[in-house]
């Protein structure tokens, strides 16, 4: 019984030496700290430094009898309404951390944008479960369509996209190559002019992410989740787009 005692008491914030003391003084009744050491199986200092922290939270009190000081152990409903008080002022303040997250971000810059990072045939997968993840209304692209058929095999390409239904999600291809079939309705492609130079990857923007697709050597995405990140290559690209699609 005392055990189930132990781990209540400790997972509600008791510390392990705390809930033996309260434990050992309530099964005892009022009795002097060597007792109640001895009881908890504990050395007198960790029993007094116990006893002061338990007296704190108003789960212990003490009295004089004589020149001798006892200790007892309040009963459990004091110990019930302690817990229970400890829990509401929690998450009031649970409300207050969440209320003031922009403002705790600001102080270490702003909000750190989170990295994830992806090599081999697992690379596109993760980049189009991410998607599916994050269902954006719409998707823009920046491809070399040359490298995403000479690099990747068909059928991994139709695995991959299996994934995702292309056809709930719009998306703008700005892209260097030839397209190797008949465009899709839910697409608009729009083809850079060879004199802006080569390049060999995908840069995918979606929701508040942007993501980096790499054909050289083995297969490599990064995916970079951040609204001011998003939201300047989305700004980018329009402007691209506006200026291309003329």
């Amino acid at each position: 019984m005392a055990t189930d005692f132990l781990k209540l008491l400790t997972s509600l914030g008791l510390s392990k030496t705390e809930t033996q003391v309260y434990l050992a003084s309530f099964e005892l009744g009022p009795t002097s700290v060597q007792e109640i050491a001895k009881k908890a199986r504990i050395s007198r200092t960790a029993a007094y430094e116990a006893i002061e922290s338990l007296q704190k939270r108003n789960l212990l009190s003490s009295f004089l009898r004589g020149k001798k000081r006892f200790f007892s152990a309040e009963d459990p409903e004091r110990a019930y309404k302690h817990f229970k008080d400890s829990v509401e002022n929690m998450s009031s303040k649970l409300e207050d951390l969440q209320r003031l997250l922009p403002e705790m971000k600001m102080l270490g810059g702003g909000e750190r944008p989170a990295v994830r990072f992806y090599e081999g045939r697992e690379a596109l997968f993760a980049l189009f479960n991410d998607v599916a993840d994050v269902n954006p209304k719409r998707v823009d692209e920046v491809a070399n369509m040359d490298d995403v058929f000479e690099k990747l095999d068909n059928d991994y390409l139709v695995e991959v996209r299996k994934v995702v239904d292309p056809s709930k999600i719009k998306t703008r291809i700005l892209h260097r190559g030839t397209l190797k079939r008949e465009p899709r309705e839910h697409v608009e492609y729009c083809q850079l002019p060879n004199e802006l130079g080569d390049f060999h990857g995908d840069i995918w923007i979606y929701g508040n992410r942007v993501a980096f697709v790499a054909f050289v050597g083995k297969v490599m995405a990064i995916i970079i989740e951040s609204d001011s990140f998003a939201d300047t290559a989305r700004v980018l690209f329009a402007a691209a787009w506006l200026n291309h699609k003329k």
